[in-house]
């Protein structure tokens, strides 16, 4: 199939575990092996040269970076081709492409003649991106409703419902274009299901041409309906591999001093790790357990002070040697009397002056100072540092909404959404403590989907979250 050499599954896996025992043949082989393939599935995917030889060099060194990663050696051929497929993904989604895209030269050994060509590429047209990728890796890749389940993340079953259908629609469209190109003159009827010679065809007027194909004896004989879907894609071009490509790759692959660039490349293809839950700091307990403390003393205040106040000749001033005594400041509060649990005391501060010496006394009396003491009071919680706001991108499979989940890394965050780009839309925000998550609902505003896409989501912390879709 397209010229490129068979492969056993036999040889995958044996593949597969020389390149986990860390055998240096090992790469070339499967270079040499795979190359040609994966380049054009790289290419189909990018339609850029040199987009694709990037594209599959990233991914035959995260394969060999991540070759501990697969479960199974019997998983080897769909596991190449996911990783691939992902790292094509992620440069469209990125917009690692190009502004002008270059295309490959076709490689040699396709033999078709361009009318053929043609009816084929119009037919495939009709088809959607997701039918049509599924046909050229079960046809002419050769993967088994396994390996393509890995690849596009399905079941088995699912993936084998979907090449029968995208063949048997194939068929139809084929059929369709060529009646439509050269039924118009033998039966009225195709002119007016077609519409104009040079318009293309849709999916709609495919079924009606179809429908119609089956009914009449004349476009019956005409299509031709026992064309194999296989022999058709067959007719198609493929992408030729760049010779320099292979240097390029055995280099990164094996010299010491590209070991960090090697782990950067694999570590691309690593999904995002779980946001570890932030644990609360345990409150200050110093407060809680002096304010019974607190209260307790103050209580006792009360009570001797109403005790003294009831005392005899507690209300008189006394006197030694003629002089008054200094009487304390009323005004005095619990935190002036009680000592401080932790800190030294500060040098006495009088409250009241001093009064003034008598003359008829040679000494005077030192008057009584009230000494200010400090108590020791909790101290407040700091504040919550404020999180980052950590974003994961979402693709859409066959529907027009898929969910961006957002979340609150290192500490709380307000977050919104300030923008989009591409045929999408959303909004949202709100407040997240550490270590919670929320989601936006994104909508592929294209009333009609052909092939694959992507956008992306801007939030106000300037991340961003990208968004891809296949139809």
């Amino acid at each position: 199939m397209a010229a490129w050499p068979s492969i056993d599954r036999d040889a995958d896996q044996r593949l597969a575990q020389a390149l986990y025992a860390g055998d240096p043949h090992a790469l070339p082989e499967i270079y040499d092996s795979y190359a040609p393939r994966l380049f054009d599935y790289c290419h189909v995917l990018l339609r850029d040269q040199e987009a694709a030889a990037l594209a599959l060099h990233d991914s035959l060194i995260t394969v060999q970076e991540r070759i501990g990663h697969i479960p199974d050696a019997r998983l080897f051929r769909g596991w190449l081709y996911a990783v691939t497929r992902d790292e094509c993904l992620r440069r469209r989604a990125y917009a690692e492409l190009p502004a002008e895209r270059q295309r490959a030269p076709e490689a040699d050994g396709i033999e078709a003649d361009e009318a053929t060509r043609r009816l084929v590429h119009e037919a495939l047209l009709v088809l959607s991106g997701a039918q049509r990728e599924a046909l050229d890796l079960s046809l002419r890749h050769e993967l088994d409703p396994h390996e393509l389940a890995e690849v596009l993340g399905v079941t088995p079953h699912e993936a084998s419902v979907h090449v029968a259908q995208a063949r048997h629609d194939l068929d139809d469209a084929f059929a369709a274009v060529v009646v439509a190109a050269t039924g118009r003159d033998d039966c009225p009827s195709v002119a007016a299901l077609a519409g104009p010679p040079d318009a293309p065809l849709d999916t709609e007027t495919c079924g009606k041409l179809a429908r119609h194909i089956a009914s009449c004896p004349i476009c019956g004989s005409r299509s031709s309906r026992k064309v194999a879907t296989a022999r058709l894609l067959n007719a198609m071009p493929t992408a030729a591999l760049p010779a320099a490509l292979r240097s390029r790759v055995l280099t990164t692959a094996s010299a010491p001093e590209l070991a960090d660039l090697r782990e950067t490349i694999a570590m691309r293809s690593d999904p995002p790790p779980e946001p570890e839950p932030d644990l609360e700091p345990e409150p200050e307990r110093t407060g809680p357990r002096l304010l019974p403390i607190f209260a307790a003393v103050a209580c006792v205040l009360v009570i001797v002070c109403g005790v003294f106040l009831l005392l005899p000749g507690s209300g008189e001033e006394k006197t030694s040697g003629g002089q008054p005594l200094a009487v304390p400041s009323e005004s005095s509060s619990a935190d002036d009397v009680l000592p401080s649990d932790s800190a030294a005391p500060e040098p006495s501060t009088s409250d009241t002056p001093s009064p003034t010496p008598s003359k008829s006394s040679k000494t005077p009396t030192p008057t009584p100072h009230t000494t200010k003491r400090h108590t020791h009071r909790p101290r407040p919680t700091a504040p919550q540092r404020p999180g980052t706001l950590s974003v994961s991108g979402c693709h859409m499979s066959g529907t027009r909404h898929c969910s961006v989940t957002v979340t609150a890394k290192g500490g709380p965050v307000d977050w919104r959404v300030t923008g989009t780009s591409g045929s999408v839309s959303a909004s949202g925000g709100g407040s997240l403590g550490a270590g919670q998550s929320d989601s936006v609902t994104v909508t592929r505003t294209d009333s009609f989907c052909f092939g694959s896409g992507s956008g992306s989501v801007r939030f106000d912390s300037g991340a961003s979250a990208s968004v891809t879709w296949s139809c």
